[in-house]
């Protein structure tokens, strides 16, 4: 099981998630779809499996 920070916020009306560890963003249109979302960029991306992806969901925008 890996484990990824998730950094999410609203823009344009819909949530930002952005995965600093692999530097790559996507979009959910509703709070109900973020963490399906997030799971399949970064299995998408690293060529994970889904079921051993964790996510740790912190609502803010990265700092810069």
């Amino acid at each position: 099981m890996r484990t990824f920070e998730v950094l999410a916020w609203t823009e344009a009306g819909s949530f930002v998630l952005y995965v600093p560890e692999i530097e790559a963003l996507t979009r959910a249109a509703r709070l109900a779809d973020i963490d399906a979302a997030a799971r399949e960029l970064v299995a998408e991306l690293l060529g994970l499996d889904p079921a051993t992806i964790e996510l740790r969901l912190t609502f803010r925008r990265p700092r810069r």
